[in-house]
């Protein structure tokens, strides 16, 4: 596997990221139908997709999101992000994770220095980081629970691809372990 770097977002990233993006929607046409990312029924417009990448970079400028890139031969491979779910709101203190890495450059320790990058800068801005994972996406799991993350829940049908539906785990890591003023008799914290 060529050498990598992960380094922050930056807005020169736009085209790369669009073309993974795009990249899992040939997966999908090849016939790998367990791709573990949600997709549009219908590939996106690339002006649409250019605009979602501006509402990323300003989410990062705003402080309300963590992403990382990685850099294999000058091109992006690999993304990982960490977004504020409800900037303003009592549920501020919670990120949602997303990680795309391109075919070829999965199983190659990238997503792992991607995750670990972006949890890192995470824990200045998030209290727990949540995420989803299709149920039948035993290396991602794995990694994930790798990393710290535990499930706390299954949504069935969560995704449906053609006539097929796919389950997803709702997973969570806490980076803060602030404890809470509140409990219930059990000792358990009132979420």
């Amino acid at each position: 596997m060529a050498n990598y770097l992960i380094r922050d977002l930056d807005i020169a990233d736009c085209a790369d990221i669009i073309s993974i993006y795009y990249s899992y929607y040939d997966e999908l046409k090849a016939g790998n139908a367990t791709i573990g990312i949600g997709l549009f029924k219908k590939k996106p417009s690339y002006g649409s997709e250019v605009s979602w990448f501006a509402d990323l970079y300003n989410r990062v400028l705003e402080g309300n999101e963590v992403a990382k890139v990685a850099v294999v031969g000058g091109k992006v491979v690999g993304l990982c992000n960490v977004g504020r779910r409800r900037p303003g709101s009592e549920s501020e203190h919670i990120g949602g994770l997303g990680i795309a890495v391109k075919d070829g450059f999965r199983s190659s320790g990238i997503g792992t220095a991607l995750m670990e990058a972006a949890l890192k800068d995470s824990s200045k801005m998030f209290e727990v980081v949540v995420l989803e994972v299709f149920t039948i996406n035993a290396h991602a799991i794995a990694l994930y629970k790798k990393m710290g993350f535990v499930e706390y829940g299954m949504l069935p049908h969560a995704i449906k691809r053609g006539t097929r539906y796919y389950d997803e785990y709702l997973m969570y890591k806490e980076l803060s372990k602030k404890k809470s003023r509140h409990t219930r008799k059990t000792g358990m914290p009132v979420l």
